[in-house]
């Protein structure tokens, strides 16, 4: 019986000088996630509180306090590329970082560290050593929120937003200097001008009519209408041939809606390609998908924005 007692009480010891040993006095947790998106998305949504609740994945209290399952977050200090704050689960208190730091192209990487102020006795390195696996994959639930927001477009730009390839590459175009944005009627007669010149010449209209409407001083404007057709031919002193390369890279933003609801859009493509560092070698267009000629109703027009990348 003696023998079982120091045997035990042997046992107990080294378990009691494994914990000091191996188990570490202090809490520290790093996790990470990349992210498609851009360093400059990343930190508007992690570094202006305002935006968190757009999409922490738990309760929000108040623009300071949130809540996720058993975490509870405290938001403190903010620069541009990190966030600071508390972290409560039950007893344990620790000092937070979320950074972000751009990756490869197109990507982002946020980090998450999680760490205490001070060592900790025999029991709370205990319990600490258990509540670090749970700790930890509560924070990796919260970065795969927050990749989830940021790699959809239309939460971080309101719009979907998408790569396609030039395929229509000969343009029928017409350009003309005007006082004042063409109204609709105008729009049109110069696109049916253009219908009956490719008639005439006999090429095929192979997509919707192409139009970009751009300010070039207090009082002028530059109106550019094409027409993409199948094949060159000969124009009019008023049109000419533009070819685009095929297979060049499109950058796409589809709309429902008037002229103000694609002038928002078109906004929001421009902060996208800048947020991205995009560079456009051409002006973008809106493709006309609805005859806007025909439908009076705005609110129904659709419109297809195209903007050429490298």
């Amino acid at each position: 019986m003696k023998k079982i007692f120091l045997i035990l009480t042997g046992l107990i010891i080294i378990a009691i000088a494994a914990v000091y040993v191996l188990i570490p006095s202090k809490i520290n947790i790093d996790e990470e996630i990349s992210i498609d998106s851009s360093d400059v998305i990343a930190a508007r949504f992690l570094n202006d509180k305002s935006n968190w609740k757009r999409w922490w994945p738990g309760t929000t209290i108040n623009d300071n306090l949130y809540r996720f399952k058993s975490l509870e977050i405290d938001l403190g200090k903010m620069t541009n590329s990190t966030v600071y704050f508390n972290l409560k689960k039950g007893d344990i208190n620790l000092k937070n970082s979320i950074s972000v730091f751009a990756g490869e192209e197109g990507t982002v990487t946020v980090k998450w560290n999680a760490s205490e102020d001070s060592s900790k006795g025999f029991y709370s390195k205990l319990t600490n050593y258990f509540e670090k696996a749970a700790i930890r994959a509560q924070m990796a639930e919260v970065l795969l929120s927050l990749k989830r927001f940021l790699q959809d477009e239309r939460n971080t730009y309101g719009y979907k937003i998408y790569i396609n390839l030039i395929k229509d590459t000969v343009l029928l175009t017409h350009a003309e200097i005007r006082n004042s944005i063409p109204e609709v009627h105008e729009i049109y007669q110069i696109v049916n001008n253009l219908k009956q010149e490719a008639d005439k010449g006999g090429v095929k209209q192979v997509a919707f009519p192409m139009l970009n409407v751009t300010k070039i001083n207090e009082y002028q404007y530059q109106v550019t209408v094409a027409l993409p057709i199948n094949k060159t031919v000969h124009t009019q002193p008023k049109t000419t041939i533009n070819e685009m390369p095929k297979g060049a890279n499109l950058l796409v933003l589809d709309v429902k809606g008037g002229q103000n609801t694609i002038n928002n859009a078109l906004s929001q493509l421009k902060i996208y390609m800048k947020d991205h560092r995009l560079v456009s070698p051409a002006m973008s267009y809106q493709s006309l998908v609805t005859d806007r000629s025909v439908e009076k109703d705005t609110s129904k027009w659709v419109t297809k924005i195209y903007y050429p990348i490298f």
